[in-house]
């Protein structure tokens, strides 16, 4: 019988290797000047990794196996969260739209308290903007509160 991890690092590999091959089409430029397939061809290769990690894992008796991650109604609020993220990203802008993707995640995870979420809810997208638009000079789309925050 084939366990559920063997299966799921299977196919994330195979994700990952899509992404890898996507980036190599769209140019990778270098670290310094980064083209579009720089960043696709990185998250896939980490995702390869990471796969042949948990398929060793596996094959070793070290995985634990089929333990549920979310129940189905939390992945359907991470799904709808999602949905919401990428419907909201251009009239709200990014970082209240980030801001809260970040709480309706962290409340699926039922990660920290609810202070841990305001504060991931202020210093992810701020954070995350600094470090993609300021410093990357990547355009992350401004919406009508970013220019409220001095952006």
């Amino acid at each position: 019988m084939v366990s559920a991890d063997r299966v799921a690092g299977s196919l994330f590999f195979l994700i990952g290797l899509a992404a890898a091959v996507e980036g190599v089409r769209l140019d990778l430029g270098t670290p310094s000047q980064p083209q579009p397939g720089f960043y696709p061809f990185l998250a896939g290769l980490l995702l390869m990794g990471l796969s042949v990690l948990l398929i060793v894992q596996d094959f070793r008796g070290r995985s634990d196996g089929a333990e549920p991650f979310l129940q189905f109604k939390a992945q359907l609020l991470a799904l709808a969260g999602l949905v919401g993220f990428v419907t909201f990203l251009r009239p709200l802008g990014y970082v209240p739209a980030t801001a809260i993707l970040t709480v309706i995640l962290l409340r699926v995870l039922e990660v920290g308290k609810w202070w841990g979420y305001v504060l991931a809810a202020v210093v992810v997208p701020i954070g995350t903007y600094l470090l993609f638009d300021r410093l990357l000079g990547i355009p992350l789309p401004s919406g009508p509160v970013d220019a409220w925050l001095a952006f």
